[in-house]
Parts: structure tokens; sequence; C-alpha cells
């Protein structure tokens, strides 16, 4: 075989020798703080946990949750859709907890689903609402406009008319006629 025609000096040693080392962090965060904070202090924790969010609501949020538009109609249908799947369930022939994990599930996806398709159909109204008033201001407007733009007519024919008059009664007098018809000079 052909022998080795490679320098023996090993130039792809020395290519990799002179490379600078890799950064440990990500290159563009601070000292002092990780690559999502952008500088500052280090987090205690990855981040706020359910329970913080859960008690940053406050205790009036959940004791007037049935006052909110939608809930208590949407409870009404996942608890009856609950009772039904549960109660197939139970008829087929499902263990008692199997049945009862039915009836739950159906009525979590049943009271979501009517939750939201409530909300979309207010969302749909107060949108129809707005563009009912914004169509009313613009028409109420509109006949601002008209009655104004009547009034200064009306203004201008009386000006008009009243100046007329004023012209009428000034050739009517004896001092027009002495303007137009005597001259001294």
């Amino acid at each position: 075989m052909a022998d080795d025609t490679r320098p023996e000096s090993g130039v792809q040693t020395t290519q990799i020798e002179n490379l600078p080392p890799r950064p440990r962090a990500p290159a563009n965060s601070m000292p002092g703080g990780t690559a999502h904070t952008a500088g500052g202090e280090k987090m205690d924790s990855d981040g706020p946990s359910y329970i913080d969010a859960v008690r940053t609501l406050g205790p009036e949020y959940y004791l007037n949750f049935h006052k909110r538009p939608c809930v208590r109609d949407s409870q009404l249908q996942g608890l009856a859709a609950g009772f039904a799947g549960g109660s197939i369930a139970a008829i087929v022939g499902k263990p008692i907890l199997t049945a009862s994990n039915w009836a739950v599930a159906t009525w979590c996806g049943v009271s979501v689903v009517s939750y939201q398709v409530c909300q979309y159909y207010r969302s749909k109204e107060k949108a129809g609402i707005k563009q009912a008033q914004d169509l009313m201001e613009k028409k109420r407007a509109n006949i601002e406009a008209k009655k104004e733009a009547r009034r200064r007519q009306r203004e201008e024919f009386e000006r008009q008319e009243e100046l007329r008059r004023k012209e009428e009664e000034r050739r009517k007098s004896w001092g027009h006629w002495y303007e137009k018809n005597v001259k001294f000079w």
C-alpha cells in the first residue's frame, strides 16, 4: 500500500490547541444574574408556583365565583352532563370508582366547554353593542351637523334679507334720490 503522506508534526492538533475555551454561561447574561433575568438577583426557585398564584387572588375571588357571568349556567350544564355520564358508565357495568371518575371528567369537560362558548357569545354580543353605539354616535353627529348647516343657512338667509330690506329702505328715502340726481360740481 501507499505510505502515509501526512506531515508528522500534526497540523490538526495545533489548530485544536489554539481555539479559545468555550464559555460556561450564556454570553448575554450579566454577572450575578441568570440567562432569563438579564442581570439582577438570582431567583430562589424556578418561578412562582401555582399555590402562589392562587394566594394572590384573595378570598373574594373564590367566594364570589358563582356571581360571574356564564359560571352558573356552565356549572348547571356540567352537573347534568356529569350525572348523565356517570349514570351511563354505571349502567354499562363499570365499577363505582370508574363511573365516578367518568362523572367528574364529564362534569369538568362540559363545564369548561359551556363556559367558553358562553364567553364567546358574550364577546360577540359586546362587539355588536359597541358597533351599534358607534353607529348611533355617527348618526347623531350627522344629524347635529345637518341641523348646524340648516341653522347657518337660515342665519345667512336672514342676514341677506336684512341687507336687502335696508337697501330697499335706503333707495326709497330722499337721501338716495338726492345723492343720485343732484350734483353740485
